[in-house]
């Protein structure tokens, strides 16, 4: 995150749920062993936070700049089978 970032998002807090940018990274800035080190707090995050979350999940899922997300929740379209070696017990 730039100085610039930081100054531009730092007072803003979520319409959900009052989230900040200081919560988002607030587990980066204690513990330094983290692995991402930004946690959206709700979905509005995703949208006032851009500047920040976009680039790091272009980056961690090697997508193209221009990517957009779609979303299909109709489960007819799913094909193929679940093993019963790794069952799923939850989705997200």
């Amino acid at each position: 995150m730039t100085p610039e970032v930081w100054e531009k998002l730092k007072n803003v807090e979520t319409k959900t749920s009052g989230f900040t940018l200081a919560r988002a990274v607030a587990c980066a800035v204690q513990f330094e062993d983290q692995n991402c080190g930004i946690y959206a707090g709700d979905e509005d995050s995703y949208e006032d936070f851009r500047d920040i979350f976009e680039p790091i999940l272009l980056d961690y899922h090697a997508l193209p700049p221009d990517f957009n997300h779609t979303t299909d929740l109709d489960v007819g379209k799913i094909i193929g089978n679940i093993s019963p070696d790794a069952p799923v017990h939850s989705t997200r």
